[in-house]
């Protein structure tokens, strides 16, 4: 009877005093301990870990470094829709807020809430640089424009048509993989939660780092975000559980990231992870001794030097430098 690891539920509500909303997303997700019979991970979350092995498990398979571990990245544009959930009025500067969420289909009932909140400028931003960039992806797309005026911008019939407008939208410009890829795209939805993490962690503020990694780390795996990124936030995941004193999630969430990109020689987190997860291993008195051997596979067909190799803290506070 095997241990299974999976996303916890945990909803942060927008209006809870008691809890910050860091680029405004309600998904706190967390790695929770189901002992137990082993349930398909499609049913529950997106991140799991298996901690069950065999006692016959041949460690020097490289396949074996992270075997029973894994990420499951949705690649099926169909089997995700977007809803905008709720519209709210801001008391001051009298603005619309949108709360949009994200959804998967293919399991029926989708237990796993994502939701952001969005104003009409996010929605034209990202309209605009899709418009420059690929004018045919949205030839069957009817925009709403602009209105001027507090009056006009807050009237319910406007508000209404273009709640069902921006759902059109955004599931009439997802399927295509040029728009998944493009960087608007993940301006508008993840983007700016991984970079204030990533200043969170330069200033030493862990706890609301964390909250805005997991919640970006679930939203870049339900809209299938490139493999590497996703391993860079778990990277930077890894890290901040390491500094928290948490190990035992540290050596988890790096063995996820481990598998997502064990063949991916050429990535620069895959060196530095195993790195990593063999000293975390070491701590926690586990066996390391295939972590190391494929430590040293992966430098030997990478051809990287040992100290050349920037070390996990280093790419995850450098993650967003060439941006600035």
């Amino acid at each position: 009877m095997g241990s299974f690891w999976y996303f916890d539920e945990t909803e942060i509500s927008p209006d809870d005093p008691d809890h910050s909303a860091p680029d405004n997303i309600s998904f706190n997700g967390q790695l929770v301990n189901h002992v137990g019979p082993t349930i398909c991970a499609a049913e529950k979350g997106v991140v799991y870990v298996d901690s069950d092995t065999s006692e016959d498990e041949d460690l020097d398979t490289l396949n074996s470094t992270c075997r029973g571990h894994g990420i499951s990245v949705f690649s099926d544009p169909h089997n995700v829709t977007f809803q905008i959930v709720k519209t709210k009025i801001h008391d001051e500067s009298k603005r619309v807020i949108y709360y949009l969420m994200v959804l998967r289909t293919d399991l029926g009932i989708d237990t796993e809430k994502v939701t952001v909140q969005r104003r009409y400028s996010n929605f034209a931003s990202l309209y605009k640089a899709l418009k420059k960039d690929h004018p045919t992806f949205l030839k069957d797309v009817n925009f709403p424009g602009k209105v001027f005026g507090h009056k006009s911008n807050v009237n319910p019939d406007l508000i209404e048509s273009r709640r069902i407008a921006f759902q059109a939208f955004l599931q009439t410009i997802y399927k295509h993989k040029e728009v998944r890829q493009h960087q608007a795209f993940k301006d508008f939805f993840y983007l700016p939660g991984l970079k204030e993490a990533t200043d969170n962690l330069k200033g030493g503020q862990l706890e609301n780092c964390l909250e805005l990694l997991l919640n970006s780390l679930h939203l870049q795996v339900k809209l299938c975000d490139e493999v590497r990124e996703i391993i860079a936030t778990l990277g930077a995941i890894v890290v901040v559980l390491e500094a928290q004193g948490k190990l035992e999630d540290a050596e988890r969430y790096a063995t996820a990231a481990l598998e997502l990109g064990q063949d991916d020689y050429l990535c620069d987190y895959m060196i530095p992870l195993l790195d990593t997860a063999a000293q975390l291993r070491w701590k926690l008195q586990m066996d390391k001794k295939t972590i190391e051997r494929h430590l040293i596979h992966v430098q030997k067909m990478s051809g990287a030097e040992a100290d050349h190799v920037c070390t996990l803290q280093e790419l995850a506070v450098k993650r967003f430098d060439k941006d600035k």
